[in-house]
């Protein structure tokens, strides 16, 4: 069984570590997942899959991170939407 055209892992996207002030987790979130579009070559509207990793428990005060949050602040409607931990 081949997987070609079927699946694909094509961007990663970095933000900076530690304590960070004035940033929220969506932001990192956000900001990880714009370098990853960016650092594969593609525009929002050729995103048609997002998989999150991890789920972190939000921050006091801060709403849950969802890949539904991702995607709707990012401004993309992918068809797949998932979280995945090892």
């Amino acid at each position: 069984m081949s997987l070609k055209d079927k699946y694909a892992i094509v961007g990663v996207g970095y933000t900076p570590q530690g304590k960070v002030p004035d940033r929220t987790s969506l932001s990192f979130h956000l900001e990880a997942t714009a370098n990853a579009i960016k650092d594969a070559g593609l525009k929002k509207e050729d995103i048609d899959g997002l998989i999150a990793y991890r789920h972190f428990p939000p921050c006091p005060g801060e709403p849950d991170v969802t890949p539904q949050h991702i995607a709707q602040h990012l401004g993309i409607e992918p068809s797949y939407l998932s979280q995945d931990a090892n």
